[in-house]
């Protein structure tokens, strides 16, 4: 309506101290990417030990989603690995490390 002030955080803004410190968020989004890419290799990402399925081969699709996920990972690993806290950063560079490992023994059912 004219003549009528608006509330300067209307729905769907976002106060910036609402906004999660990048880190945080980086963090988050490997974890993720991470996940998925296990989950696609049907391992568990603590260990990325083997939840039994993985003895059957898997799919030529399931393994383009892993390497999507994990080049995706590095992709932003590499983007944030200067804000990102220490612990944080070596937890998830092992975990990405390990899926990648499972990714190469996985590729190597498929030859």
């Amino acid at each position: 309506m004219h003549g009528e002030k608006s509330d300067p955080q209307e729905a769907g803004d976002v106060a910036l101290s609402d906004v999660p410190p990048m880190r945080d968020l980086a963090f988050s989004i490997l974890s993720l990417l991470v996940d998925a890419a296990a989950s696609h290799m049907r391992v568990e990402v603590a260990g990325v030990a083997s939840t039994g399925r993985s003895q059957a081969r898997l799919t030529e699709a399931s393994m383009r989603e892993a390497r999507a996920a994990i080049d995706a990972a590095n992709a932003v690993l590499s983007a944030v690995r200067e804000i990102m806290e220490m612990d944080a950063l070596r937890a998830i560079e092992s975990m990405l490390t390990q899926v990648q490992i499972e990714y190469v023994r996985q590729a190597g059912r498929s030859v």
